[in-house]
C-alpha cells in the first residue's frame, strides 16, 4: 500500500491528528544567532556546518507540530554529532514542557535537520493524571494508519511517493487489553516498488488517535542494484527449503514451573538469498565460521575437578598466576569473594574475582600505561572460569600480525584441553580460516578469536561455549571464557522429527519478501554469527552499520529474505513433538491466531475471541466450550492476564513458597495464582481448589479487588441493597459495585450469587471490567 493513494482517508485522519486548535508557542528567551562553525565529529569525519538557524528551526517546528496548550519552550540545542545510518549531520533539538505548579505533566521533543530543515524525529509524553485513557481504544489499527498517513502528508509530503506500507506489525496485532496502547505504523522506503527496510518512517499513534512519535531516516548515498531479474517466487520458496540449515539444540526454559529440564529443539536462523542467483547471501563477512562436526577428542581427557576445595585468596591468586603467565611488573590490586546459592538446585557457587595492574610509574614516555588483567577463579573446583589481559595500543596504526591463524588455533586447542579435560569430547571447534578475513579487517584486528561450542551427541547445548583469544602480534592468550553448566543433558540424542518435516514447520512461520539490503564490506572483527545477531537485536550493532570510507557509495543488494510472522515472545520448535513452545517457560503456544469452531454465533463471541487471542482460555479439539463452567484456576489465569495487559513474564522461581498447598510450583496455574495473591485478588490459605467451579459472588469479589474497591465493601450501609436476593449475599457491597458499574447484571431483580459462572460469562465480565477500569483509575503521574 502506498500512502500517496490514501487521500480519501484524510478527512477522518485530520480530525484525529494532534489538535485542531492553533498551538501556543513560547517566546524565545535566548539571544538569536546563527551557528556557522561546529566541532569535528568523533572519528575524524568531516562535519558540515548548519545551514538552518535557530529561528528557522523553531519556525519549522511550528509548521510541523501543533503544540498542545500549556507547553512552553524548555531548551534548544545544536547537536553536531547526530547520526543517521552512519552519517553525521547537525541537528537542532527542541524541547518543550508542560508544568503545573512546578511539576512536569508532559514533554514534547522535536528534532530538525540542520542542513535542510526537515523533521527527523518527534516524540510527546503526556503524564497528566487528569487525562484518562479509554477502553477499548477510540481508534483501531485501520484508523491509526489513516492518522499516520495524514501526519506524513503534513510533515514530509516529498517522500510519500517513495514509501510503501510495512504490514508486519498489523499482521501480528492483537486487540489490546488496556487503553494505554500505541499503534506502531511503519512505512519502508520503496525503490522501484521494492522495499528498502533500512530507510523509512515510523509513526506511533495512541488509542485516542494522537500521534505520539515520528522517526525518519534516509540515506542519500546508496546505489541500488538494478537490471536484475529476480528468481520466480515458486522457485525461491523451494530454494529456501533446500538451503535452510536447521540445527538441533538443547534449550533450558529457565522460567518453567518446577524442575528445569532441557528441551531438544530444531532452530532456524533466518537467512537471505541473492535474488538473481539464489545463493545464500549475508551483508557481513567473516562472522566466526561455521559449526564444526568433530569434537576435540573422542573421549574426555580427564574427569571434572571435584568441588571440594575452599581456596583462600592466596591460593586463588597462585592458581590464576600459573595459568595467566602474568608479567613480572603486574601487581594484585583487588581480590573479592562472592558466594551464592541457586534457589532452583540448592547448589552453592563461590568465586574469587582478581585484578592486576602495573605498578604506578613516574615516567610513561617509554612505557605503555594502562596494562592489566583480571580473572575469576571457582573457589570450589579451582577452575579459571574466565580471564582477560589487556595492553593498550595505538588504534590508528595498522596491526602487523606475526601469528598465523592456524598457529593460534593450535594454541587455543591445547589450552582448552588442559583447562577443560572433562569436556574435550563435547567441545567442537568452529570452522574458520584466515581467508575469511579481509586485508582491511586484519589491519585493525589485534586478536584471533577462537570459539568452541558444546555439542552432545550432535546436539548443541545452547549458550554453552568456550572462547580463547590469541594476540596476533605476541601469540599470548589474552582472553579466555567458558560457560558450561552442570545441567544433566541426555547422553544420547533422543528420537526427533524428520528434518524435512521440521523445515516445513519452520518455514511456515515466515513470509518471503523481495527487498533491498545494504551490503557491508567493512570490518566486523570475526565475531560468531550468533553473537552478531544477539548484538543486532539488542541494538548494540545498527542493522545498517556502515564502515565504508568517507564518501564511498554504499550498495544495496536485491535479496529475498525470511520475514517472521510471529514477533512477540521468543519460541522454539520441540524436535520430538513438533509443537511450538515458549522459550522462557517451555509452555506450548500457538503462533497463529487461535480460532475455534464453537463461538461463531455465540452472544459473547468477541469477548471470548479476545481472551483466546491472549491464550487466557484453553482450547481442546478446536473448541473453547463457551457454556462450560469455568474453573477457579482458569478464572484466576484470565483475570491476571487481563490485568497484566496480556504481557508475558509472570514468573516465580523455586524460592517462592506456594501460597496454597494444592497449587505447587509445578502447577500450570502456579504463577497466575501467586501473582493474584501479590495483587491482592486472593488471600493465601490452606487450599485453593483450582479445578473447582465458582459462583457469581466469588467472581464479583475478584473483580472488585481488581478495581481496588474492596475496602469499600465493608460499609454495607452506603450501598443499594434493593436486591431481591440480598439475604443470600455475603457482602452486598460487592454486588452493588459490579452491578452499579454495569460489569455484571441482575435477572428479575436478583443477583443470583450462588449461580456458577460459565467461560463466556467470565470473558464478558472481564471485558467490561477492563472498560470500567480505564474509566475509573487515575493515570499515574511521574514526578521529575
Amino acid at each position: 500500500m502506498k500512502i500517496v493513494k490514501q487521500a480519501g482517508t484524510l478527512v477522518l485522519a485530520s480530525t484525529l491528528l494532534l489538535t485542531a486548535a492553533p498551538g501556543v508557542w513560547a517566546n524565545e528567551a535566548v539571544e538569536s544567532k546563527a551557528i556557522s562553525s561546529l566541532p569535528v565529529a568523533p572519528g575524524g569525519d568531516k562535519m558540515l556546518d548548519a545551514k538552518i538557524t535557530k529561528e528557522q528551526a523553531l519556525e519549522r517546528a511550528k509548521s510541523y507540530i501543533a503544540l498542545p496548550d500549556g507547553f512552553t519552550l524548555q531548551s534548544i540545542s545544536l547537536n553536531a554529532y547526530y547520526s543517521m545510518n552512519g552519517q553525521n549531520f547537525p541537528t537542532w533539538n527542541i524541547s518543550y514542557v508542560r508544568k503545573v505548579k512546578d511539576q512536569i505533566y508532559g514533554n514534547l521533543n522535536v528534532s530538525i535537520h540542520g542542513l535542510d530543515g526537515s523533521l527527523t524525529s518527534f516524540s510527546m509524553n503526556d503524564s497528566d493524571p487528569a487525562h484518562k485513557v479509554s477502553y477499548p481504544p477510540k481508534v483501531d489499527f485501520k484508523a491509526a494508519k489513516e492518522v499516520a498517513s495524514a501526519f506524513i502528508t503534513k510533515v514530509n509530503p516529498e517522500k510519500q511517493k517513495e514509501l510503501v506500507y510495512n504490514d508486519a506489525e498489523e499482521k501480528a496485532f492483537r486487540t489490546p487489553l488496556n487503553g494505554n496502547y500505541v499503534y506502531n505504523v511503519r512505512y519502508d522506503r520503496s525503490v522501484g516498488g521494492v522495499p528498502f527496510g533500512m530507510n523509512g518512517i515510523n509513526v506511533s499513534v495512541n488509542g485516542d488517535g494522537v500521534v505520539t512519535s515520528y522517526n525518519y531516516n534516509w540515506l542519500n548515498d546508496v546505489t541500488f542494484q538494478t537490471n536484475v531479474t529476480p528468481i520466480a517466487a515458486e522457485k525461491v520458496a523451494q530454494l529456501f527449503h533446500d538451503k535452510a540449515n536447521l540445527s538441533l539444540q538443547y534449550q533450558i526454559p529457565y522460567g518453567a514451573k518446577g524442575k528445569k529440564l532441557p528441551i531438544i529443539s530444531y532452530m532456524l536462523a533466518p537467512f537471505s538469498l541473492n535474488a538473481e542467483t539464489g545463493e545464500i547471501w549475508s551483508p557481513v563477512k567473516a562472522m566466526g565460521g561455521t559449526q564444526g562436526t568433530k569434537p576435540l577428542t573422542d573421549k574426555p581427557l580427564g574427569a571434572a575437578p571435584a568441588a571440594n576445595l575452599d581456596l583462600t585468596k592466596d591460593e586463588a591468586v597462585k592458581k590464576a598466576a600459573s595459568v595467566l603467565n602474568l608479567p613480572a611488573d603486574f601487581i594484585l590490586r583487588d581480590a573479592s569473594y562472592n558466594e551464592g546459592t541457586n534457589p532452583e538446585t540448592g547448589e552453592t557457587s563461590s568465586n574469587w574475582n582478581l585484578s592486576w595492574t602495573v605498578e604506578a610509574e613516574k615516567d610513561f614516555v617509554s612505557k605503555v600505561a594502562g596494562r592489566g588483567a583480571w580473572a575469576n577463579v571457582n573457589s570450589k573446583t579451582g577452575e579459571i572460569t574466565n580471564f582477560n589481559s589487556y595492553t593498550p595500543y595505538d588504534s590508528d596504526k595498522d596491526i602487523e600480525g606475526k601469528i598465523a591463524y592456524e598457529t593460534a588455533v593450535t594454541t587455543a586447542v591445547d589450552f582448552v584441553k588442559k583447562q577443560l579435560p572433562a569436556y574435550t569430547d563435547q567441545l567442537v571447534l568452529r570452522v574458520q580460516s584466515a581467508k575469511d578475513f579481509t586485508t582491511e579487517q586484519l589491519k585493525k584486528q589485534r586478536n584471533w578469536d577462537i570459539y568452541f561450542n558444546r555439542v552432545i551427541d550432535g546436539v548443541v547445548a545452547n549458550n554453552e561455549d568456550v572462547s580463547v583469544s590469541i594476540d596476533r602480534v605476541t601469540g599470548q592468550i589474552t582472553n579466555y571464557y567458558f560457560s558450561i553448566s552442570s545441567m544433566a543433558y541426555p547422553k544420547q540424542k533422543p528420537e526427533v522429527l524428520a528434518i524435512e518435516k521440521a523445515k516445513d514447520l519452520w518455514l511456515g512461520q515466515f513470509d518471503i519478501k523481495l527487498n533491498y539490503v545494504l551490503e557491508d564490506n567493512g570490518y566486523v572483527g570475526g565475531i560468531p554469527i550468533e553473537k552478531y545477531r544477539v548484538m543486532l537485536a539488542a541494538g548494540e550493532v545498527p542493522p545498517s552499520a556502515s564502515v565504508n570510507a568517507a564518501g564511498e557509495k554504499k550498495t544495496a543488494k536485491l535479496v529475498y529474505s525470511l520475514i517472521p510472522k510471529f514477533n512477540r515472545d521468543a519460541y522454539l520448535l520441540d524436535a520430538q513433538t513438533g509443537v511450538w513452545r515458549n522459550s522462557q517457560t517451555g509452555e506450548t503456544i500457538s503462533l497463529d491466531k487461535v480460532t475455534v469452531s464453537d463461538i461463531g454465533n455465540h452472544w459473547a463471541k468477541n469477548e471470548l475471541q479476545l481472551m483466546l487471542d491472549y491464550q487466557a482460555l484453553d482450547v481442546k479439539d478446536g473448541k473453547v466450550s463457551p457454556d462450560q463452567l469455568i474453573k477457579r484456576g482458569e478464572l484466576v489465569k484470565m483475570m491476571v492476564i487481563a490485568m497484566n495487559g496480556g504481557n508475558g513474564g509472570i514468573y516465580y522461581g523455586a524460592e517462592r513458597k506456594a501460597s496454597f498447598a494444592d497449587v505447587s510450583n509445578a502447577s500450570p496455574y502456579f504463577a497466575y495464582v501467586e501473582n493474584a495473591v501479590d495483587r491482592g485478588l486472593l488471600e493465601a490459605g490452606a487450599e485453593f481448589n483450582p479445578e473447582a467451579t465458582l459462583n457469581r459472588e466469588e467472581m464479583a469479589q475478584m473483580i472488585v479487588k481488581g478495581l481496588g474497591y474492596n475496602s469499600l465493601t465493608k460499609f454495607d450501609g452506603v450501598f443499594n441493597q434493593q436486591f431481591a436476593d440480598a439475604a443470600k449475599l455475603k457482602q452486598v457491597g460487592v454486588a452493588a459495585i459490579v452491578v452499579g458499574l454495569d460489569i455484571m447484571s441482575l435477572t428479575d431483580g436478583k443477583f443470583a450469587p450462588e449461580k456458577e459462572v460459565t467461560r463466556a460469562q467470565a470473558a464478558s465480565a472481564f471485558f467490561r471490567f477492563l472498560q470500567k477500569r480505564a474509566e475509573l483509575q487515575d493515570q499515574p503521574h511521574y514526578y521529575y
